[in-house]
């Protein structure tokens, strides 16, 4: 083997090497799912919203991947008024109070509006399935076992 080949078969190897062994140094799925539960309860209550009600409580590893876990909150309320003001103030909050960026909006009546936040491994929904009705709902990525 010529000493360029064995020099690339060593990086290749060392490159291989420090992958595997990297350990995960992010937040495991029950604490990301407590601060997806943080995050969704503090922005409905700091939007003023009334009568929240929990549609998902979370808590429970759903398994997902390869012997990966994730968890999951949900909530909803009920308002009278404009929705889209509620829609904004939730968009500008997330942003700015822990710095989720907008990963998918819709053009549709219901204003559904994905966020993620990488660091926590979190991803939150706020949707307005009618006129006077809006839930946040999220998941947290699915974390390695």
């Amino acid at each position: 083997m010529t000493p360029v080949r064995l020099g690339v078969l060593a990086m290749a190897t060392l490159a291989f090497l420090t992958s595997c062994s990297k350990p995960d140094t992010g937040p495991t799925a029950a604490q990301a799912g407590e601060t997806l539960k943080s995050h969704i309860t503090q922005v409905m209550r700091q939007t003023g919203l009334r009568d929240v009600e929990v549609t998902d409580p979370g808590g429970k590893d759903v398994s997902c991947g390869e012997g990966g876990t994730k968890r999951t909150y949900g909530a909803r309320s009920t308002f009278e008024g404009d929705g889209d003001g509620f829609v904004l103030e939730m968009t500008e909050r997330l942003r700015a109070t822990w710095g989720y960026k907008v990963d998918m909006a819709s053009a549709t009546a219901s204003h559904k509006t994905v966020f993620k936040l990488a660091s926590s491994r979190t991803s939150v929904t706020v949707d307005m399935p009618t006129e006077h009705e809006i839930t946040v709902v999220g998941e947290t990525d699915c974390v390695p076992g």
